[in-house]
């Protein structure tokens, strides 16, 4: 097993504390956003090795079989197919989308091709679904909400760009979306927003919507933002956002594991890049409810599953699980935890995290506090998750 140490990210997003708090740093009055405990070639966590540091990444790719093992290194060669972090989100994250791998490995070799190009909409030739776990209160928006309630959030703005906005609405809001960023979100419906959506209930759409506008004023994607479903999650429940999903996570804290993969596409709330017509290439703009996570409960763990065969999470609170061989990534969250396989022991207090190769088989984990574990779910052939 290998300590690692976090790749830090400092969004403006983030907050100030979090996650300085949770890793046992000074806080610098800076935000930090996220921080990555895996092989990302843009961020990679450091592993410490008896010879010393060395990229995560470089690390895997030296020693494929070993870290990940025959079945993981044939199906994705020498990538660590998940990527584990943690969020600590102080304002809007911007409205976005992923796209499917087809998708991502087409726009990534097509930009490529492109000699020109100074910046890339693709980071990298992979799909990203995600799964967030919440640690706090946690707020994000996701998928698109029934058309009748948003036709009657716009209505009652009461202004001639709402109006285009209500008129163009069917099944489909992709003409919805396109006509915001044309001029329907102008600074009357905003300021329509603003003034209906600060008096409207906590946690309404209209509500969320004015709080995203208040966070990027003149934004009109705090308009698009009114069309996507709220989803309030209390601490220790989950969510699944998939291949073109649109979505954009609001305020709280939360571990999130994902595809290895950094290719997002965003539509407003953000300083960053938009690209309205490539983000609706890519996402399902019909109603449809935010989707959970497949739970398994066992004792002390919780085990979190999904579509996606690269990753899985397990909780594990005030008691043990045995994860099977496979890459792992251990984080303590709360407390402490000591690990166990067949060749050595360790233990880890909150804020660390460790890398454990496929090599050295199963894993039994015992936590006083919270730990998470990401691992490759059960149909992976690495094996299942073995709870008590």
């Amino acid at each position: 097993m290998h300590l690692i140490t976090p790749e830090l990210r400092g969004y403006a997003w983030g907050t100030t504390d979090d996650i300085a708090g949770l890793l046992g740093l000074e806080p610098t009055g800076a935000p930090i956003a996220e921080a990555w405990w895996g092989a990302h070639e843009s961020g990679p966590s450091v592993a410490h090795t008896p010879d010393g540091v060395e990229r995560l990444d470089a690390l895997i790719a030296a020693q494929a079989e070993s870290c990940l093992g025959g079945d993981c290194a044939r199906r994705w060669g020498d990538r660590l197919p998940f990527l584990l972090k943690l969020l600590a989100i102080n304002k809007p994250l911007s409205i976005q989308v992923h796209p499917t791998t087809s998708q991502a490995r087409a726009g990534f070799e097509e930009e490529r091709r492109d000699a020109a190009a100074t910046s890339y909409a693709f980071e990298d030739p992979f799909h990203k679904p995600e799964m967030v776990f919440a640690l706090t209160s946690l707020r994000v928006l996701a998928g698109v909400r029934p058309v009748h309630e948003l036709r009657a959030d716009l209505e009652s703005l009461g202004t001639a760009g709402a109006k285009r906005l209500a008129g163009v609405l069917t099944d489909d809001i992709s003409d919805f979306i396109s006509l915001a960023f044309a001029g329907a979100g102008d600074a009357e419906t905003l300021a329509a927003l603003a003034e209906r959506g600060s008096a409207a209930p906590e946690g309404s759409s209209l509500r969320v919507s004015a709080d995203a506008l208040a966070a990027f004023p003149g934004d009109a994607g705090a308009i698009v933002a009114l069309a996507l479903n709220v989803v309030d999650l209390a601490a220790g429940e989950s969510l699944f956002i998939g291949a073109g999903v649109l979505h954009s996570y609001q305020a709280g804290l939360g571990i999130e594991v994902m595809a290895n993969s950094d290719n997002v596409v965003r539509a407003g709330l953000t300083p960053k890049h938009v690209d309205v017509p490539l983000l609706l290439s890519l996402a399902s703009t019909r109603s449809a409810p935010a989707a959970r996570p497949h739970t398994q409960v066992t004792g002390a763990a919780v085990t979190l599953l999904s579509e996606a065969d690269e990753f899985a999470l397990t909780v594990v609170t005030d008691g043990h699980a045995e994860v099977p061989a496979g890459p792992r990534v251990v984080l303590v969250v709360q407390g402490e935890a000591s690990l166990a396989c067949a060749a050595e022991s360790t233990s880890l207090q909150r804020g660390q995290a460790v890398f454990a190769r496929h090599s050295e088989g199963p894993i039994r984990v015992s936590a006083r506090g919270t730990t998470v574990i990401a691992h490759l779910p059960e149909r992976s052939s690495v094996g299942d998750v073995r709870i008590s």
